[in-house]
């Protein structure tokens, strides 16, 4: 299991891989929760206010990490929250990414074929 520290208000946050399972059960329900009816709506966010956006990517991020509270990501600088985001993708996709380009190229010489 891959693992990532970041450092996020002063604190130590261990970013840990999801099973598959748990990215399909528990993740990608939150995901479409964040970006579904009642979450961020992206046409809308050009007429939100800038306030309105940052409390509700708050409320949000901290729904994905849960060790991390609202205060520790309002104290945070965004360099530490990007820092985050950044450790959760390369955690849990990095070995998608390396075998992406492979199965596809596969696929398309069998259909080609």
């Amino acid at each position: 299991m891959r693992t990532k520290v970041v450092t996020l208000n002063g604190k130590q946050v261990t970013v840990r891989e999801h099973k598959v399972k748990e990215l399909r059960e528990e993740v990608i329900p939150k995901i479409e929760r964040v970006f579904g009816e009642q979450g961020l709506d992206l046409s809308k966010m050009a007429d939100a206010s800038l306030g309105s956006l940052i409390e509700t990517f708050e409320d949000k991020l901290a729904e994905f990490f849960p060790d991390v509270s609202k205060e520790d990501i309002e104290n945070s600088y965004i360099s530490e929250v990007e820092a985050l985001v950044e450790a959760w993708i390369e955690v849990n996709f990095t070995g998608l990414k390396r075998v992406m380009p492979p199965l596809l190229s596969l696929m398309r010489m069998g259909s080609q074929g």
